[in-house]
Parts: structure tokens; sequence; C-alpha cells
């Protein structure tokens, strides 16, 4: 049996905003950009593909991030000091740099509305 990842929701307040982080500052491809009711349905790729994150309009009670906790949603590098420079070239904001841990490389970065993203290396 073959089973992976295709999505993983993210909620936000603005989702243009953060298209625009995502694209603009990450690197991201938006992939689908439709209605979706009021808002869009919007699906982002990350550079070397693999899952994609779904860009939500979070509503009422809906499971929006705490800002500044970390989010469920991990990244990974092949090379986490080097992505690390380009992200922060960029203009996205890292609340830890790289460091070395017991178990693996590990940085923390931040949306622009203050969500907890971490980066490891493979």
């Amino acid at each position: 049996m073959a089973l992976g990842i295709s999505q993983v929701a993210l909620y936000v307040d603005d989702q243009q905003k953060a298209v625009d982080f995502w694209v603009g500052k990450v690197g991201c491809t938006v992939t689908r950009d439709l209605p979706y009711g009021q808002d869009r349905w919007i699906e982002i790729e990350p550079p070397g593909g693999e899952a994609r994150l779904a860009i939500m309009k979070a509503g009422p009670g809906w499971p929006k991030l705490d800002t500044g906790r970390p989010s469920y949603v991990l990244f990974y590098a092949d090379d986490i000091v080097k992505t690390h420079e380009e992200l922060s070239a960029r203009g996205v904001e890292f609340t830890q740099p790289p460091k070395q841990e017991h178990w693996g490389w590990s940085a923390v970065f931040k949306d622009d509305e203050g969500n907890l993203f971490h980066l490891g290396q493979r």
C-alpha cells in the first residue's frame, strides 16, 4: 500500500498576505487558486515539490494557529545553513537560526501572521 500526504491546511486571517509571503519570500509556487465560497481555495507547492500547503481562510471556531507557538507544519532542507541564508535575504524572519541539536539540525521561522514553522535538515 502506498500512502502519502498531498496537502496540509494552513488557516490564516488574510489569504493574499499569506500567498505573498509563501510565494514572494519562501519561493513557493501557486498550483491552484479558485473561488471557494466567499473566499479562495489556494494551494502552494514548496520548491522541490511533495506535499502542498492549502492556504485556507480561518472562520469562526476554525483551528487557527496560536501566534508565537509552533505550527504542525515542518519543513526540511538539504542544506539548512544555505537555506537559512537565502530565506533571510528574502525577508523571512527566523526566531531561531540553524543550530545543531542532539537529533539533528533545527531552525524556526515565522510567517507574516506570526505563525512559527520548523525547518530541519535531511
